[in-house]
């Protein structure tokens, strides 16, 4: 049986993501997809395993071949550059791919670097919205970027407290 699960979580917060699949998955819920903020996990409660989400824009065949070496299951991925990852929880054998401080820090900096692109792509794509529409319809939409932009301030500034984190570690 499908059960769909409807979860937001924040790029950074990828930790807590794998800790609530892999919670998920002791109680016998095994993701299968993800698509638009909504989790399909399969149901077998005689399986149990844990979770690892990579960030990896362009990634080719080696790199899913690293994870398979490694003891890891290609599960899905997300907007083509968020990929799952499972073993099975008994599995004491199989570590996780990027665990050390450097590795952890290159990926948030990925992150924020692909997170930043599109945050220009969205000013640049509103300038047209400021030029063009008057009236009320222009101070919905003001409103509504002053929120998007609030998240994105948010967003990067959880970003470079964990890149400042894992320097210093």
């Amino acid at each position: 049986m499908t059960v769909k699960k409807f979860r937001l979580w924040i790029a950074p917060d990828i930790t807590k993501e794998e800790e609530w699949l892999t919670e998920m998955s002791r109680k016998g819920l095994h993701l299968q997809k993800y698509r638009f903020f909504t989790y399909h996990f399969e149901e077998d409660p005689s399986k149990s395993y844990r979770y690892q989400i990579d960030f990896r824009q362009g990634a080719k065949h080696d790199y899913f071949q690293l994870y398979q070496d490694a003891g890891w299951e290609y599960v899905t991925e997300s907007i083509g550059v968020f990929h799952y990852f499972r073993t099975e929880s008994t599995r004491s054998d199989v570590q996780k791919i990027y665990s050390d401080s450097q590795s952890i820090q290159d990926s948030y900096m990925r992150m924020r670097g692909f997170y930043l692109l599109i945050f220009i792509l969205f000013l640049v794509s509103q300038l047209g919205v400021f030029t063009s529409w008057n009236g009320w319809p222009r101070y919905i939409v003001i409103a509504v970027d002053a929120g998007v932009i609030m998240l994105y301030l948010r967003l990067f500034y959880v970003f470079n407290k964990r890149i400042n984190f894992y320097k210093r570690s």
